[in-house]
């Protein structure tokens, strides 16, 4: 039952979600520590249910797992996270396979910057 709550919280975020922001969303509805939190979360992941991402801040980010490629759009001033699912690396994939010889079959890509909601703010 737990591992059903949260799954879900992940599965009906927006955004990527740490361990600690999935505990404080389960929390609030039902008797659960962050261990278990951590243990479901390892569960999830051997079981491809969902992806481990650790960002350029070395924070591990988790989501729903699926094969498309991930780029994150991070605001340098409130640390959102944003998922684009624009894509042009297309090229440059089968030229890394061509001069390597390595087979991509994903890739995660970060870029900074700052938010409009934070942007707007600054005006």
């Amino acid at each position: 039952m737990k591992k059903d709550i949260i799954f879900n919280v992940i599965k009906n975020s927006q955004n990527s979600l740490t361990a600690e922001e999935i505990y404080n969303n389960v929390s609030q509805n039902i008797d659960v520590n962050l261990s278990t939190v951590y243990r479901t979360l390892n569960n999830l992941v051997d079981k491809n249910l969902v992806t481990k991402v650790i960002r350029q801040d070395k924070i591990a980010y988790y989501e729903i797992a699926n094969n498309e490629d991930k780029h994150y759009l991070i605001c340098d001033n409130c640390n959102s996270a944003y998922t684009t699912t624009v894509c042009d690396l297309e090229r440059l994939s089968k030229k890394i396979k061509k001069e390597t010889g390595f087979n991509i079959t994903s890739h995660t890509l970060e870029f900074h910057g700052i938010c409009p909601k934070c942007l707007k703010n600054v005006k």
